[in-house]
Parts: C-alpha cells; sequence; structure tokens
C-alpha cells in the first residue's frame, strides 16, 4: 500500500476512535449497533483495514454521524498534521 493511503487510512481510524468516544461507545458497543466485528472495528481505527463504503455507511449509521463526517474528520486531522 502506498505510504499516502497508509496515513490516511490511519486517520480515518484516528477519526473513528474519536467519534465513538466522545458517544461513550465501547468498541464492543460498536460493533453490536453496527453489526460489524469487534475485530474489524479495532482494524479500522488502527488504520489496518481499508474500509468499503458499506462498511464506512454500517458504522457511521451506528454512531450516528454521516459518512461525510467520518471522512470530514480525517481530514482535519491531515490539517492538523500539515500545520
Amino acid at each position: 500500500m502506498p505510504p499516502q493511503e497508509q496515513h490516511d487510512l490511519a486517520r480515518l481510524g484516528k477519526a473513528l476512535r474519536a467519534l465513538r468516544e466522545e458517544r461513550a461507545l465501547t468498541v464492543s458497543a460498536l460493533a453490536a449497533a453496527s453489526a460489524v466485528s469487534e475485530a474489524t472495528i479495532s482494524a479500522l481505527e488502527a488504520g489496518r483495514l481499508d474500509p468499503d463504503f458499506q462498511l464506512l455507511l454500517d458504522i457511521a449509521a451506528a454512531i450516528g454521524v454521516r459518512p461525510s463526517e467520518l471522512v470530514s474528520r480525517a481530514e482535519q486531522l491531515a490539517g492538523d498534521a500539515d500545520a
């Protein structure tokens, strides 16, 4: 995987973790709410998994945000890293 994609996935994972924690959800609770395994949630948060769009939809819905908010949060992290 190209380095830029690795950085993008890492930022997406950080954004997911931040949104989950802001809502006081555990990995287990998010997994149950989204019908996604805890291992998948953990891999996403660690930046080790490149999610497909349906997975992003399922997780965003369980967190209570639009997928665009998840992506925007990741992009903000990219901007913060550039500053």
